[in-house]
């Protein structure tokens, strides 16, 4: 029997995120751009560098207080995202607007990926409008 040297399956679960900023940070500044090159696009999450990976879903939670705007996530190679042609833009979702108070939950929300992703490629993803609380977004994704 031949090892399987393309798996289907996880070796390790990955809940990792905004690896230039730390886990778990806010994004509140605008990127406003399709290309995925604008200086304030974030990385989300990145493939394991040598077998690949694969991203269920992004979760996004309002971290307080913000007006609407469009969340957008884009493929990217593996090279500088600041190239337009390394990066390939792969959806967006609506942000509404939420208001934190002390008696009920800030609004979350599910991007659906299901997507294999080779080795080292990575997702960014930028805000359409600049927003005062921010988004934290958490990848759901595994590495083979």
């Amino acid at each position: 029997m031949v090892a399987n040297t393309d798996p289907i399956y996880s070796r390790q679960g990955d809940v990792t995120t905004n690896a230039t900023t730390g886990m778990g940070q806010a994004v509140t500044a605008a990127a406003n751009d399709y290309t995925g090159a604008g200086a304030n696009n974030v990385l989300v999450w990145t493939a394991d560098a040598t077998n690949g990976g694969y991203l269920q879903r992004v979760r996004l939670k309002a971290a307080g207080t913000n007006v609407a705007s469009v969340m957008r996530f884009f493929v990217n190679n593996g090279s500088a995202n600041t190239t337009a042609a390394n990066n390939s833009f792969y959806g967006e979702i609506s942000l509404p607007v939420t208001t934190a108070i002390a008696t009920a939950a800030t609004q979350e929300l599910d991007y659906i990926f299901n997507l294999a992703l080779p080795a080292g490629f990575r997702i960014y993803a930028g805000l359409g409008t600049a927003v005062a609380a921010g988004w934290i977004m958490t990848p759901i994704a595994g590495k083979y």
